[in-house]
């Protein structure tokens, strides 16, 4: 086969109809792929995107992109690929494919794999097993500290050079503040991002639910606001501390779940930290009171909080405090969800089912799609510095060729391909048959490509 596409007549932006469901905009276009980039973007009947002057349109694979719309690939802040690890949980192959079939063309890995990844012969064995079958490209988090046990830092410099983008505790509290600033000071040494879910070590230790009306009369366990507020208030002065040779560090603060939480980052980036944020696409969608009836397909280790709460986060993300989108992705087997709820693993399964939330999102947030779009394009990737190495979240010529084609109209969902179905969305069609509001879960991946590869074609 060769080695160039043409996509035929897809559509390059999007928009929301009355009915909240979105659909391709504008005239059809034809984008050639080639040599690993996005070689030519012109209106379809254009002879300048099949490349008629070099006989690229003779020796182009042809895809026929009609009724699809052509967006840059996703790129997730945080996925739990689960390899390695215990068997049944995961594996890179079936995370990564799922991971494409959300929409992701890269994934930014959780460190707490078993082993974690604190050293070199963790992230080879990563490279390894990713690279049998390739999905989604995989970018590994560093280990903050040995076995995320908050003692001792791992070696950040060296993990870095081998690959890593960030490095943080995935949801282990780091309890000792003397470590937590030393950390910051030597990653802001060598620019490498700390990504950290504020959560107190102390505050709500034993919760698995939100600190609030429904936890209480269900007898849970909570976990207070105040965890959430007081470690990030902690983190954030650290910040403001850790400058080295004029240079503080990078922290994202991942996860984010309260109201009081958006407030303390939009007064950070007010004051001028170097501080960027992120939020689960779940708590966009849920709050506690689907938590109701002990209900574990919502048990989620960042927990799913009030209804204002979720506002507030929805006003975050419209405002840009919050930078990003995650996946927050967490599968689990079918046993996970068999225990009393506060014995639950926490998480959910996101891949499978992301882009049918996502596009669901510009209804809910009452925002433009290309805004949301941009939450887990272009946003995500100045996170993690990618915008210079042409994952800026742009479909424009010269760009990598790591892009999505996506059916906005499909209304059955596609077969599962990750390891975990622990979500209440596997079979919903729309947003009302889980909570009180109304939007349509539709959407599907057809084609993926990575960095100018087709890695996924389901049609």
């Amino acid at each position: 086969m060769s080695g160039r596409t043409l996509i035929r007549r897809v559509a390059l932006g999007a928009c929301r109809d009355t009915g909240g469901r979105v659909r391709a905009d504008g005239d059809p276009h034809d984008v050639l792929v080639a040599d690993g980039r996005i070689a030519r973007v012109s209106p379809s009947g254009d002879d300048r995107a099949g490349g008629a002057d070099t006989g690229d349109r003779d020796d182009a694979h042809a895809i026929d992109g009609t009724g699809l719309i052509a967006l840059p690939g996703f790129t997730d802040l945080y996925g739990r690929l689960r390899e390695p690890g215990p068997a049944g949980r995961g594996t890179l192959a079936r995370e990564t494919r799922a991971a494409l079939a959300g929409g992701f063309v890269r994934v930014a890995c959780a460190p707490d794999t078993h082993p974690v990844i604190e050293d070199v012969a963790t992230l080879e064995l990563i490279r390894r097993r990713a690279a049998v079958r390739p999905g989604a490209e995989v970018l590994p988090i560093a280990a903050l500290t040995r076995g995320l046990d908050g003692r001792e830092l791992a070696p950040l410099a060296t993990l870095q050079a081998d690959g890593c983008v960030a490095a943080g505790q995935a949801d282990r509290p780091l309890e000792d503040t003397g470590v937590l600033l030393s950390a910051m000071q030597y990653a802001a040494s060598f620019e490498l991002p700390l990504f950290m879910t504020p959560r107190d070590a102390r505050l709500g230790a034993e919760g698995c639910a939100h600190d609030g009306a429904i936890a209480s009369r269900l007898g849970l366990p909570g976990i207070p606001v105040a965890a959430e507020t007081v470690a990030l208030a902690r983190l954030l002065e650290l910040v403001r501390e850790s400058v080295v040779r004029g240079r503080g560090c990078r922290l994202h603060v991942s996860r984010l779940s309260s109201a009081r939480g958006v407030a303390l980052v939009a007064e950070a980036k007010e004051a001028g930290l170097s501080v960027t944020a992120d939020v689960g696409i779940h708590h966009l969608l849920f709050s506690e009171a689907e938590l109701d009836g002990f209900d574990a397909r919502y048990r989620s280790a960042v927990p799913f909080r009030s209804a204002g709460d979720r506002a507030a986060l929805r006003d975050g993300v419209r405002s840009g405090v919050i930078d990003a989108i995650c996946s927050d992705h967490a599968p689990h087997d079918g046993d996970a969800r068999l225990a009393p709820f506060p014995a639950c693993a926490p998480g959910l399964a996101a891949y499978d089912r992301f882009l049918p939330m996502l596009l669901a999102l510009p209804a809910l947030l009452d925002m433009p799609v290309a805004d949301v779009l941009r939450r887990v394009t272009a946003a995500p990737a100045r996170v993690l510095g990618l915008a210079t190495a042409g994952h800026d979240g742009r479909l424009a010529e010269g760009a990598t060729a790591s892009l999505i084609l996506v059916d906005p109209d499909a209304a059955e969902a596609p077969p599962w391909l990750g390891a975990g179905r622990n979500t209440p969305l596997e079979n919903a069609r729309d947003l009302s048959e889980l909570t009180d509001e109304r939007a349509p879960l539709r959407g599907a991946v057809r084609v993926a490509f990575v960095g100018g590869e087709r890695r996924f074609d389901t049609r």
